[in-house]
């Protein structure tokens, strides 16, 4: 056996879609129509795509949605490194268990964790909630926990009260609220 690692061989982008370009020039691979990317656990579709084969940085639009094992998110635009699983969204819905939520732009930093501005969270999963805590900024870490920050609390199109801070571990399945006056 060797005492030294070896270095991991990088796994290539596979791009599917109706239409699929190589630019040698560039080295991209441009894509449209149903294109669909399965890479390291992560699937990411949308109706065009293009992908550095070197830099592994693409940019998805139209329907564009990332599949990983954190949840669903969707977008306008997904810009996403398939080798870090780093990128942004913007106008992202996201969906991770039992979590819904809706945003101005979105931040994946890594696989536990994606920061969303300007949204909101729910566990109401209609297209308009019947509850949910509007935030200037939510810390997800998907399967681990939620923390957001500045919030309002609405119940419908009403909002009821603010919350200075919102933190929930998703491993304790009963919400603890505890109201301090000040």
């Amino acid at each position: 056996y060797s005492l030294f690692a070896q270095e991991e061989k990088p796994e290539p982008v596979v791009v599917n879609g109706d239409t699929v370009e190589y630019l040698t020039e560039g080295k991209e691979v441009s894509a449209t129509g149903n294109v669909s990317v399965v890479y390291k656990g992560a699937k990411l579709t949308c109706d065009k795509l293009i992908v550095n084969t070197q830099t592994k940085n693409g940019v998805a639009t139209g329907n564009a949605r990332l599949d990983d094992k954190g949840g669903v998110i969707e977008g306008d635009e997904i810009r996403y490194n398939f080798q870090t699983k780093v990128g942004t969204i913007v106008k992202p819905n996201f969906r991770s268990s039992p979590y819904f939520g809706k945003a101005g732009n979105l931040k994946k930093i890594s696989d536990a964790e994606f920061i969303a501005k300007r949204g909101y969270i729910t566990t109401c999963s209609y297209n308009t909630p019947h509850y949910r805590i509007r935030s200037r900024k939510i810390d997800f870490f998907p399967q681990d926990k939620v923390k957001t920050r500045d919030d309002i609390f609405y119940i419908g199109r009403a909002p009821l009260f603010c919350i200075p801070q919102y933190n929930h571990s998703l491993k304790d399945p009963l919400v603890h609220v505890q109201l301090m006056a000040g």
